[in-house]
């Protein structure tokens, strides 16, 4: 029985994906990580991982591995990583996915995601967000005011 909860949970997600993709952003990924707390160099290489992950669509599903799971989302988030389900996980609101993201870095860093090491563990990630206006005293303000809102 529990396999088919598994394979319908999982089918679920699969349909999701089909139905509502939404390509991103870079800035707006860059302002969803600001929102959590994120500095300005990290913000940079949060952009590189989605923009190589998932090529910024918000319904990626990666191809299924052995066990039967996928990636979801905007930054490929394993399945079971956060106890969060794969259905949050593919949300044109990337904020679930990004808090998914955050705990799997803060075990394993960027070297988690594969899509990280081949693509911008060895590059200046920083071009990814020069369009974007998070100039300091901006986005200092922006960081604040996420992490006020996050306290209440």
């Amino acid at each position: 029985m529990p396999r088919i909860g598994i394979f319908l949970a999982a089918a679920l997600c699969i349909q999701i994906t089909v139905s509502y993709a939404k390509i991103m952003n870079p800035c707006d990924v860059a302002d969803a990580m600001i929102r959590l707390g994120q500095k300005k160099p990290i913000v940079a290489k949060w952009v590189c991982l989605a923009k190589f992950a998932s090529g910024f669509n918000t319904q990626a599903l990666s191809a299924e591995y052995k066990d039967g799971s996928h990636d979801f989302g905007i930054f490929q988030d394993p399945q079971h990583s956060c106890g969060v389900p794969c259905t949050e996980l593919v949300n044109d609101d990337i904020t679930p996915s990004a808090r998914c993201a955050l705990k799997i870095f803060e075990k394993e860093g960027f070297k988690a995601w594969p899509a990280w090491r081949n693509n911008c563990q060895a590059i200046d990630t920083s071009r990814f967000i020069v369009k974007c206006s998070l100039n300091s005293s901006s986005f200092l303000l922006r960081s604040q005011i996420a992490q006020i809102i996050e306290a209440y």
